[in-house]
């Protein structure tokens, strides 16, 4: 053995070995990085046709209070059973990141195109558990509807109220949106922990306008119980207010039982009814501002920091939902608790078609938000309001009696009118058919109301207005005569014995005629005997 091992080279066995290594991971080099790009490819592909998560209806992510990492994204909307938790320092800060969150996200993840859930027709298909309403807020016209005088509970939509007859309160004079107010006690007595709230303190000191905006955009409803206090004195009181306004507007599916819309068994509404709330309160300037913010920051007071809070409305903007946008949304306010599901009022406006959507118990995030926005892109992409009528345009003529000096007056309307036809018919085509009596009786006066006029499409009444007189018409000076002549003629037994009368005179004027004629022959007989035959002189 010791022979043979001075015989073998180890050395050069080792190196032969390495050599063979070398020789092998080159081989394999190029091989590897030649088909990385194929194998890349694939990844990706398979990468794009993954869904966004969060973007399929009925996906099985956590509400918005725990998908959002942000503190003020997390904010609950009115969710008696969802956690709040304390907003941003500084405004900038706050902003900024849910900004860049936000387009984080949009970048990293493809968005996937959710499931429509809508009919050749445009029209959205609800889930059985969804009741809806589309308002057009031109003509008062129901557009789209399913279910809408069924009993719902309306969750924090119940704000809306809170918010209009506040306002109402402000442009009475009552209460001062500036006026500034010192948080009580009982302003935040039976409020669940977690809830949702603007994180009102005690004996910190608030404005209106802050609680209105706390109201609003973060849903508090601390916020709630305060601004009743401060407009009725006590919350039962608002309440009362609350209803007998809701009968004003004839909501006779609707009783509330609290300012913000915790559940309670007798606080009910339906869509329709909403629908009805809705357009009441858009009829307010200040409360449209109020529903179409995305974002606010309450300044820091002795007790807090500076809050900051973004809206629940993903239909508003990106900042705390990215995949629900929609260009055209003006507002107006999310609701959810367990009983209620998540609801939605809201609102969109393209030229001057306006509308308002309702959509209540959904199942989950993306239904509030994508039958919400089906909704009013049914209507936005289908129809269009046009003026067919502007103010002072005269629409026709009316003939006017026992006047003075002219005989009729022209007609028109005192404001625009508005109807909203197919977005692709044509304008020209619509008819205005007036509606009036046969003629006025003078006196006439300017601007009295004399009658309507009807838009129509192909047959089909779109709208209508009233029309009024463009100038006035005296009555002539024996008008009266006139005027009564005219009503003895419209009785029928006085025109039947005038007729009967001037029936007579004419056969007895036609008698006399015929006896005078008789006479005169006569006479002209006897003159003519007496000259062929004159009388002997005796």
């Amino acid at each position: 053995m010791k022979h043979i091992s001075e015989h073998i080279d180890f050395k050069r066995i080792f190196s032969i070995l390495a050599a063979m290594l070398l020789c092998a991971a080159l081989c394999i080099a190029p091989v590897r990085i030649a088909a990385a790009p194929e194998n890349g490819s694939g990844a990706a592909e398979t990468r794009a046709d993954e869904p966004e998560r969060g973007t399929i209806r009925g996906s099985s992510g956590a509400d918005d209070e725990s998908e959002d990492p942000e503190p003020s994204a997390r904010r609950g909307d009115n969710d008696d059973e969802d956690a709040d938790e304390d907003i941003g320092d500084e405004e900038s800060d706050g902003g900024s990141k849910t900004e860049k969150r936000s387009g984080e996200e949009s970048e990293a993840e493809p968005t996937a195109t959710p499931d429509p859930r809508v009919g050749a027709d445009g029209r959205p298909i609800l889930s059985e558990n969804e009741s809806a309403v589309l308002l057009n807020l031109t003509n008062g016209e129901i557009m789209f509807e399913k279910d809408k005088d069924k009993r719902v509970y309306p969750a924090s939509t119940t704000k809306i109220m809170t918010a209009l007859l506040t306002l109402e309160a402000i442009e009475r004079g009552e209460v001062s949106l500036h006026a500034a107010y010192l948080v009580m006690p009982e302003m935040l007595e039976g409020l669940p922990a977690d809830g949702s709230s603007m994180l009102l303190k005690e004996g910190e000191t608030i404005t209106v306008e802050q609680l209105l905006q706390g109201l609003m955009v973060q849903s508090g409803n601390d916020a709630a119980q305060a601004l009743a206090i401060i407009v009725c004195g006590d919350i039962p009181t608002f309440v009362e207010r609350m209803n007998a306004c809701a009968a004003e507007l004839e909501m006779t599916g609707t009783n509330f039982v609290n300012v913000h819309g915790l559940h309670d068994d007798n606080h009910y509404t339906t869509a329709a009814d909403m629908a009805k709330l809705a357009r009441e309160a858009v009829k307010n300037s200040m409360f449209r501002d109020l529903a179409n913010t995305a974002r606010i920051v309450i300044p820091a007071t002795d007790k807090t920091t500076q809050r900051t809070f973004i809206s629940t409305n993903g239909l508003l903007s990106t900042l705390r939902y990215p995949n629900y946008y929609y260009e055209y949304a003006t507002g107006i306010k999310t609701g959810h608790t367990s009983q209620a599901g998540y609801c939605m009022v809201s609102s969109a406006q393209k030229g001057d078609l306006e509308v308002i959507g309702v959509l209540m118990n959904g199942a989950d995030e993306d239904d509030r938000h994508f039958d919400s926005r089906n909704m009013l892109k049914y209507a936005i992409d289908n129809y269009k309001t046009v003026t067919a009528v502007s103010r002072g345009d005269m629409v026709s003529e009316i003939r006017v009696r026992f006047g003075s000096g002219t005989d009729h007056t022209t007609l028109s309307t005192d404001s625009d009118i508005k109807v909203t036809i197919p977005i692709d018919a044509n304008e020209e085509d619509l008819v205005l058919e007036p509606v009036t009596a046969e003629y006025l009786v003078a006196p006439v006066n300017q601007g009295d109301e004399v009658g309507t006029v009807n838009i129509t499409l192909n047959g089909e009444v779109v709208g209508s207005g009233k029309l009024f007189a463009d100038n006035g018409v005296k009555r002539h000076p024996l008008g009266f005569l006139m005027r009564f002549f005219s009503f003895l003629w419209s009785v029928t037994i006085i025109r039947v014995l005038i007729i009967l009368l001037l029936a007579a005179l004419v056969i007895f004027a036609a008698y006399m005629i015929v006896n005078i004629r008789k006479n005169i022959k006569i006479a002209e007989r006897r003159r003519r005997i007496s000259r062929n035959y004159p009388r002997r002189r005796d």
